[in-house]
């Protein structure tokens, strides 16, 4: 359980940065869509090239062929996203979808670790120092890659000197 906490921190750690530069261009995509969304519901007409109406239709008859039966399938013309707008939304969906494996990540690293610590005899200095070991990587910031990296690796020997990791020294 202690080496399956610092898998799931590597996890989190991992998607976090994914999130974090993708954070910059999200922020520009969102500010896009939201400007279209005004200007939609203003009244405005979106400019749409034949292309984006042709395009538009292709994907709102897949999108209708998918839709399971007792959804709202009406969609009102203004709240139509172009073509031009949908690889915005498509980008904010997949940040949305890197948060939610972090956070995922980052819920498994913390049970794991509760339910390592619970099944130790923290009377031995060695299980002490292995369960500090792994709550100062779990608790480190996903910004310093190499600090982490070497907690991690500290933490894992430590895991093998206190036997924790399945297999006995």
């Amino acid at each position: 359980m202690a080496a399956t906490a610092l898998a799931y921190k590597c996890m989190e750690m991992a998607y976090m940065r994914a999130v974090y530069c993708k954070s910059f261009s999200t922020n520009r995509d969102r500010h896009e869509l939201l400007s279209t969304l005004q200007m939609v519901s203003q009244g405005e007409s979106p400019s749409f090239s034949a292309s984006d109406v042709d395009n538009l239709n292709n994907q709102m008859t897949v999108d209708k062929a998918t839709f399971p039966r007792g959804t709202n399938t009406h969609v009102s013309g203004n709240q139509v996203i172009s073509a031009r707008t949908r690889s915005s939304l498509l980008r904010l969906l997949d940040f949305t979808k890197d948060i939610n494996f972090a956070m995922e990540a980052c819920r498994k690293c913390q049970s794991t670790f509760a339910a390592a610590a619970a099944n130790v005899n923290t009377e031995e200095a060695r299980n002490r120092d292995c369960i500090t070991c792994i709550r100062r990587v779990i608790d480190f910031s996903f910004l310093d890659v190499d600090e982490l990296v070497h907690l991690v690796l500290v933490a894992s020997n430590a895991i093998r000197r206190a036997a924790l990791g399945g297999a006995k020294d």
